[in-house]
């Protein structure tokens, strides 16, 4: 589970429980692009492996959020956000079926990619941290809490008597 701002990918067995908006490109061999003239050598990108669809929640709440349902080879995944001021889905379901995919890919592959730069981010502070040795451990009520110190806080600890 990935959470990105208010955003959320996660994986999932299916996709029940959400009213699929647009499909675009069902048929796999829409999802592969062709430059080029016919007659010239093609130069072919395949998406053919990646289904989107564009849908919303079902239940309480699904109003005000958008989904977009991946299902590729590492299994079917949902990238759920708010619409909150914009109307995302009324201008996503007006573009033409190749642009609804390449947007709803992209957002979802973005998404997806800060989510692994934050995971590398926060793994990268907590190394940092432990070499400069500003994680802070305590007990209160019977449970343990870890924090990481800024450098003033371990500047400020060390210089106390």
């Amino acid at each position: 589970m990935t959470v990105i701002g208010h955003n959320l990918i996660r994986k999932v067995e299916n996709f029940d429980g959400y009213e699929v908006l647009a499909h675009p490109l069902p048929s796999r061999d829409d999802r592969v692009f062709h430059r080029g003239e016919s007659g010239t050598s093609r130069v072919s990108v395949t998406y053919a492996s990646h289904d989107v669809r564009i849908a919303r929640p079902m239940g309480i709440g699904g109003n005000s959020r958008l989904a977009i349902l991946m299902h590729h080879g590492g299994g079917r995944h949902v990238l759920e956000f708010y619409e909150s001021a914009l109307p995302i889905a009324s201008a996503l379901l007006a573009l033409s079926e190749q642009e609804q995919y390449a947007l709803a890919y992209t957002l979802f592959e973005q998404a997806d990619e800060c989510a692994d730069g934050a995971r590398v981010a926060e793994a990268r502070r907590w190394a940092d941290a432990f070499v400069d040795g500003r994680i802070r451990k305590r007990r209160s009520a019977g449970k343990r809490y870890v924090h990481i110190e800024t450098p003033a806080d371990k500047a400020l600890r060390l210089s106390r008597p």
